[in-house]
């Protein structure tokens, strides 16, 4: 057994830079100790290799060949900082990233020099210093800061590998959401399981599913429609989920929103009640779409918010399942008899939808009971 310790940059870039180190083989583990990362097996430097050409590279090659755009955003001054680590891995300026990934993966520990962040790795520093009190401070001075190249692009490398897809918050607006894991404590390594069962695995099934869509994640808000349909989607997973305005001309990349989640309750209770089958599942998720979806018509976007915040609730164990159930019911008879034929066939599917996991739900409880 042997290791290797790379020293981490600030906040969000170590974020990243974990995204990647989380699908080091299971052979692997990592520790954290407070400025530096430990990698510990039987050749952690191989590892190191093969997880950045094997992993990172063939992954993100693929999104290209779905269809999906692997592409950094850069302002102004980010590309002065780009063209630094390019020339650092001699190579060409209009080199891609997943040629640099390439790269880096043929000696990753070489020392390369330094260079600052580029805003991609560094949103929260631009978010915090729009904040009274805040400029001239300590994260505007590690903002500055240099950090080693080989470092800095693995950072990046991890960005793009975090990067899951993107999201509109209204007709107009856009940004990338960017899926990290989450350090529960420093000082203890971390199971190889965990990092696969809670991250690596969850992350491939969302990327897979968001593949057919272009990267296309329907929203992020209300947060409990997101948590239902990510819970469907991924199953017992945790994370930090970041929405990043990616940088453009003079403009810096921020962070708009930042969540943490555990799935992992959410989802239990999914199996308890018996809705991981696919046609409940299938439900669920049309319910959440719907509540997120920035272009879903009033009536409908309000029904399904509605049950999406109940639903949610009854699986976190808030409310009694019953209380689902008796409204969903409720609301089905209200809009059929006094609505009738003014109901759009958008509306009637999100009601259909909710009473049918209302039954399943009851039956569930059903056979619980008899047992």
């Amino acid at each position: 057994m042997s290791s290797i310790r790379l020293p981490l940059p600030p906040r969000f870039a170590t974020d990243c830079m974990m995204g990647l180190l989380f699908h080091l083989d299971r052979a692997y583990t990592l520790t954290v100790y407070g400025s530096e990362v430990e990698i510990s097996g039987p050749q952690p430097k191989l590892a190191l290799e093969e997880v950045l050409e094997k992993k990172a590279a063939q992954v993100l090659e693929e999104r290209v060949r779905k269809g999906v755009r692997v592409d950094l955003r850069l302002s102004g001054n980010d590309k002065k900082y780009r063209d630094k680590i390019w020339r650092a891995l001699s190579l060409s300026q209009d080199a891609s990233p997943i040629e640099m990934i390439r790269t880096l993966a043929s000696d990753p520990l070489k020392d390369y020099g330094r260079v600052r962040l580029p805003s991609v790795l560094k949103p929260e520093y631009y978010e915090f210093n729009r904040i009274p009190g805040y400029a001239g401070s300590e994260n505007l001075r590690l903002a500055r800061d240099e950090y080693p190249i080989n470092v800095v692009a693995m950072s990046l490398a991890g960005y793009l590998l975090s990067k899951v897809g993107t999201a509109r918050l209204d007709k107009n607006q856009r940004v990338s959401v960017v899926v990290t894991p989450v350090i529960t404590a420093r000082g203890l390594a971390v199971d190889p399981e965990y990092r696969y069962n809670v991250y690596v695995d969850p992350i491939g099934r969302l990327v897979d599913d968001l593949l057919r869509r272009k990267g296309w994640l329907d929203g992020l808000f209300p947060e409990t429609a997101l948590a239902l349909l990510l819970a469907c989607t991924m199953g017992g997973a945790q994370f930090k989920l970041y929405a990043v305005k990616e940088a453009g001309g003079q403009e810096p990349a921020t962070i708009f929103s930042a969540m943490q989640m555990d799935l992992r309750p959410l989802y239990e209770r999914i199996k308890e009640l018996q809705l991981t089958d696919e046609r409940y599942r299938q439900k669920i998720v049309t319910i959440a779409k719907s509540s997120l979806d920035v272009n879903a018509q009033s009536l409908e976007k309000t029904l399904a918010t509605r049950f999406a915040l109940l639903l949610y609730e009854v699986l976190s164990r808030a409310r009694p399942p019953e209380e689902f159930v008796s409204v969903v019911n409720r609301e089905y008879l209200s809009l059929s008899l006094f609505r009738g034929g003014a109901m759009l066939d958008e509306d009637m599917r999100i009601v259909e939808s909710a009473v049918r996991v209302g039954k399943k739900i009851w039956s569930s409880l059903m056979q619980a009971e008899a047992r």
